[in-house]
């Protein structure tokens, strides 16, 4: 489930690349701070995807608490809780991977990391239930997305509970149907405190991440990077 490893003796790309394929959280400890070097470490993974709203443009975009006007400038830059999800749910296409390099942790212990995998939930997931999240389709954005997909042999998961309810007036038993996962999702759900120094890498088409609330003045820092990895 979880692997870590120390910078400079990790096992190489490509047992990096095995361990993400097969669903494992990674965490890298004592990582360099920079953005270079997480930018160049990526590259040698897959192709890391540039925003307009990270750090210069380029591939880091760093989750800290941000406000303008005093209005949270994204739910990512803000100290409340980030339910579990998919990143870029509404994009037309996802990037299958996430690094979160901790730079600095939340100096009371909040803001901690939550993750759900796809493989625990298909192990609890009444085969009827299995069949109607691969049926039905969901407004994300523009995007008209199962929960459940199949392809080639193998599951993806895309959730986001957030941008499924921000654009659709969904009826209430939709609305019961997503509560009854949320708290599924909830119960399988696990934590992981990153410390100063932690790279952590997974897919995000495997599982769903989120974190808890923190204070408002909190100093938390992490560098986020969403990549395509290749195989």
């Amino acid at each position: 489930m979880l692997i870590n490893h120390q910078w400079g003796q990790h096992p190489g790309d490509a047992a990096i690349k095995e361990s993400l394929q097969q669903g494992y959280l990674l965490v890298i400890k004592n990582f360099p701070l920079s953005d270079e070097e997480l930018q160049l470490f990526i590259s040698r993974l897959g192709t890391a995807l540039n925003e307009r709203r990270n750090n210069n443009g380029k591939a880091v975009f760093n989750v800290i608490i941000s406000r303008h006007n005093n209005f949270f400038t994204s739910i990512a830059n803000s100290n409340l809780a980030f339910p579990l999800h998919t990143d870029c749910a509404d994009f037309d296409e996802i990037p299958n991977t996430i690094g979160l390099l901790c730079v600095e942790p939340d100096e009371e212990g909040q803001g901690t990391n939550t993750f759900m995998l796809l493989s625990s939930l298909l192990r609890h997931l009444p085969e009827d239930e299995k069949q109607k999240m691969l049926g039905k389709k969901w407004k994300f954005g523009n995007q008209q997305r199962s929960i459940l997909s199949f392809e080639d042999g193998n599951y993806a998961f895309c959730y986001d509970r957030i941008t499924m309810e921000s654009f659709s007036r969904l009826e209430a038993t939709e609305i019961d149907e997503l509560n009854k996962l949320d708290k599924l999702f909830k119960s399988l759900s696990f934590e992981i405190k990153l410390e100063k120094g932690d790279l952590i890498l997974f897919r995000n088409d495997l599982m769903l991440h989120g974190r808890d609330k923190m204070h408002i003045d909190s100093k938390r820092w992490i560098k986020r990077i969403r990549f395509d990895m290749k195989y």
